[in-house]
Order: C-alpha cells, then structure tokens, then sequence
C-alpha cells in the first residue's frame, strides 16, 4: 500500500485508526462511492491489527457476536478473492483442547451456543482427535473442533484491506495524527489532523486502545482498560497442523512462513493506568472470573497517562503525535510457560527454536464485547473499538456495519447489543 500524502480539504467521511476495524470501515465507504479519508497517526496495522494471534473464528465466541462473525467470515472468503496480495488466508479450523475437566464443561457450555445457531461445531472423541492431529499428546478429554474456521496473517491481512479500500477511492494517510473533531451546531463538522483541518460531517472512531483518551475531548465517557497479550513465533517446521489450537495455557497458530505463533492461553497482563482506577469499580465482576489469567501491572505507563492533559489545543502537538506507536514489552514468564506447554502437548516440537517475541496492547470493555455504536448527543460521530481481543477475525464484518451506520443505513446485522449507552448506565 503506498499511504497517499496529500491531505484533502473535505471528505465525506473521516475514519481515524488504521487497524483491521478502520481500513475495512474505510473499504466499504469507498465501495459505495463515498469520499473516504483514512487517518492513522502511525503506520497502517501498526499496533494490535499486526499483533494478534491471527484467529478469524466463531467458535468460542460470545453469542452476542456470533452473527456478526459468520457474516465477516464471508466477506474474508470475498475479501481473498479481491485482493492481489497473498494474506495467509486459509480454513483450517479451531480446536479446543479440554485437557481439564473444568475446560470440558465450558466447551460443553459454548456448544450449546453453536447449535443455536447452527454452526459446524463438533466434539471429537479422543480417537477422532488422534486422527486429525496424530502429533498430540496427553489428551483424555473430547475436544471441541469447528472445521469452518480460518486463519490469515495480520499485518498483511490489514494492509490488503488498506490497499482495496485505497483502490475503491479512498485516501489513506499514515503518519497523521487526528487532534481533535469540530463541532458546530451541535454536529460533527470536520476534524483537525496535524497537516490541518478536513471539513466532514461523518466521523467514525476506530482508534483502539486510544479511543477512549481521544474522545475526552467531546466530553464522552468509553470505559476501557489496557491489557496486554504476549506473543511469539517459532522457526519454520515441517510440522504442520492445519486448525488454530487453543487451550487454557496454550494457543498457537500455523503462520504463513512455515513457523507458528505461540502464546499462553487465556493469559494476560493488564496495565494499571489513570483510566484503570477510573472504571475499576465496572470491571469488579469480570475480574472475579477472570482473576486467574489476569495479572495486574504497575508500572511507568501509569505515570506517562497522568501527565496527559484532559484537555487539548488543536494547534498543538498532541500525545497522538508523541507516541504513534504503542510497543509493550512481552511478558517473558508467560512465553516460557506456553514453550513448556508446547513441548508437552507436541514433543516433536519441544526443542524448537524461537524466531521472535512482541506484544499487542488491547482496549477491553467491562462486559468484553465492542462498541459500534452512533453517538446519541453528538450527531456525525461513529464509535466502532473496545474488541476486547476478538477484533481481527470479526473486522471485515464489523467494519462493514460501521460503514453502514457511517451511511445512515439500517446495519445488515443487529448490533444494538454494542451499543455505547450500554456502558454510559
């Protein structure tokens, strides 16, 4: 993708973040011949869109986005068709190990959830596992598979998205901070970049962990903490397991090279920031169920976002353009635990090198579910971030209904269940 460099006067939309939410929001305004600015402070898929494990799947999903996920599933079929650049895509499946009794039962759980609605989800016996994965060692349990899944490369995955969002007509520019939005009468009138000011009545926020911060300045409370996931990739091998697996300390995923990406399962660290002793008070009852997996942080980040201002002039440099990209250190106990695991579940693998760590920091909404969601007191204003974790397989779709809400239009999928509101009570 080359990023255009020339900042037009007006648009009739403006997208803000160029992760997997904002460039396919941005391809679907350009797919109906709309006048599409992408900004992105940093570079395209720069943050957790490069970040994330590459699931795209439905299973394991809250129901509330099952709907939502088997239509983005679709558009990914479309979008591998379309697109000239080699993402990664393929359908594999997902495999949940239930190496516990208590995983079993919450397999058990979510099935009740995929017959619902009909999905491909199926157990398989022991016997059944060791014939689609004879490499697995240690399991007792039936593991839950859901064939019909897929798996894609990230950063290149949400750069194709750029690149056909860009070759429909929209302009896309990296290294373009989003200061703030004008608003005149009550409605969205424009935003100011750092090149200057885009006059638009359409606004859609995609920025991610960032979202909540940049909308302070409208005076709108986004409840989201900071949690970062840990994650790393082996060298290439000749091993080669097709499903995306996952387990409670485990979660790995063929990647394009030949190699597979590695984390703990289920595990995380969760920075404490300003924001964090400010909505702690909603996040008691996730955090009971969740106390194990989550280790709470302190840390300098805590301190950096206290020095940052409530308030800001749109004619000077903001925190969007001091730190365009954020780059959390990987937690390195974590990354030993799951080799460990590696080397226990597949002893072929035990020894495998290493190629690469990183972390990804992710926005997570107290009920874990996103926001996509018009902003009742500011007209013009689109709020689509807070995926807790689950944004990349569901993007395309995701980005589809935000265009669609950017439009005026009745979404092809009910997203009232995400709706801002539900976290402003």
């Amino acid at each position: 993708m080359n990023g255009s460099n020339k900042q037009p006067e007006s648009a009739d939309a403006v997208v803000i973040g160029g992760g997997i939410i904002g460039t396919s929001t941005a391809w679907f305004l350009a797919r109906q011949g709309l006048n599409v600015v992408l900004c992105e402070k940093g570079i395209i898929a720069g943050e957790q869109s490069s970040r994330n494990w590459g699931f795209i799947r439905k299973q394991g999903r809250d129901p509330h986005e099952i709907p939502l996920m088997v239509h983005s599933l679709e558009i990914w079929e479309d979008l591998y068709t379309r697109s000239k650049a080699d993402i990664g895509f393929h359908k594999g499946g997902t495999l949940y190990l239930s190496e516990t009794e208590k995983r079993y039962q919450a397999n058990q759980a979510w099935f009740e959830h995929a017959k619902t609605f009909g999905l491909d989800s199926r157990f398989l016996s022991r016997q059944e596992l060791q014939t689609l994965v004879p490499e697995i060692q240690e399991q007792k349990l039936e593991a839950l598979y859901t064939p019909s899944d897929a798996r894609a490369e990230p950063e290149l995955a949400t750069r194709a998205i750029a690149d056909v969002a860009q070759s429909n007509g929209a302009t896309i520019l990296e290294q373009c901070a989003v200061r703030g939005i004008d608003v005149e009468a009550g409605k969205v009138s424009g935003v100011v970049t750092e090149q200057g000011r885009i006059k638009t009545s359409t606004v859609v926020c995609a920025g991610g962990v960032w979202s909540g911060y940049f909308c302070r300045h409208l005076d709108i409370v986004f409840p989201h903490l900071k949690v970062i996931s840990s994650v790393m990739a082996t060298e290439a091998t000749s091993f080669s397991m097709q499903q995306s697996l996952w387990s409670s300390g485990l979660g790995m995923r063929k990647r394009q090279d030949g190699g597979y990406n590695i984390a703990f399962g289920g595990s995380s660290d969760c920075e404490i920031t300003p924001d964090f002793i400010r909505f702690c008070n909603r996040y008691i009852s996730s955090y009971r169920h969740s106390k194990e997996t989550v280790s709470l942080k302190l840390g300098s980040r805590f301190f950096k976002e206290l020095s940052w201002p409530k308030k800001w002039s749109f004619d000077q440099k903001t925190v969007f353009e001091k730190e365009r990209m954020l780059d959390p250190r990987p937690n390195e106990k974590l990354l030993n635990e799951a080799y460990q695991l590696l080397g226990k579940t597949f002893p072929n693998l035990k020894n495998i090198a290493i190629a690469k760590k990183w972390a990804g920091m992710i926005d997570v909404t107290p009920d874990e579910l996103p926001v996509i969601s018009e902003v009742s007191n500011l007209p013009g204003l689109i709020i689509s971030t807070g995926f807790s974790g689950h944004g990349f397989g569901i993007g395309p779709g995701a980005g589809k209904v935000t265009a669609e809400l950017a439009m005026g239009k009745i979404p092809t999928i009910d997203i009232s269940c995400f709706s801002l509101s539900r976290l402003q009570k």
